[in-house]
Formats: structure tokens, C-alpha cells, sequence
């Protein structure tokens, strides 16, 4: 779907932007990619367990890259490792963070 220049105008009045004409002709080609853009992702169905049985990707979307990564267990950063990055610490072991107070009218 391709955009006029009176509906970049319109856009622009509605955000309160003010753009010269060379500047509006640019965003006429710009917002036109990402509606365009837009509109292909709409025609990529998904349902609720993933693809859709017979859903085929658009051909510029990579499928592999559709798909989430599975999740994997990982070794946490060691302690000591972590605390001599920290700012402060508290008996060697814990972190040292600012006190966090509500407002009085909370």
C-alpha cells in the first residue's frame, strides 16, 4: 500500500511535525516500505502451537529464523566473579543497592 503525500501530511499533522517538501518526499517512499512491510507480516498466519499446518513463509522471511531458540540450562556467573564488578558489597557475599523509599502519599 503505497501512501500519498497528503496522508504523510495528515500523519504529520496529527504528531504536530512540520517537514519541508523534500523532507515529506522522503517519508512518502519511507512509511511506504513499512506499511508495505506491515502488510506482508499480516499475510504470515500463526496459530496457537506455531505455524499452521500448510502455512508457507513469505520468501523473504528466513524460516529458521521464525522458529525460538529451545530454552538451555546454563551455569550462572560465579559469585566472586560477579561482586568485584559491584559497586558495593555486604559481608562478601551479598550486593549493595540503594534503598528504595515510597512517597508519603503512597
Amino acid at each position: 500500500m503505497a501512501l500519498t503525500t497528503e496522508e504523510v501530511r495528515r500523519i504529520a499533522s496529527l504528531a504536530r511535525l512540520r517537514f519541508t517538501p523534500d523532507q515529506e518526499a522522503v517519508l512518502v517512499q519511507q512509511l511506504g516500505r513499512i506499511v508495505e512491510y506491515i502488510d506482508q507480516i499480516q499475510t504470515f498466519e500463526v496459530g496457537e502451537a506455531g505455524a499452521e499446518a500448510g502455512a508457507v513463509a513469505p520468501p523473504s522471511v528466513n524460516a529458521s529464523a521464525v522458529r525460538e531458540a529451545a530454552d538451555a540450562v546454563h551455569p550462572c556467573l560465579p559469585r566472586d566473579l560477579f561482586l568485584a564488578n559491584a559497586p558495593a558489597t555486604a559481608l562478601g557475599e551479598f550486593l549493595v543497592v540503594p534503598e528504595v523509599k515510597g512517597t508519603p502519599d503512597a
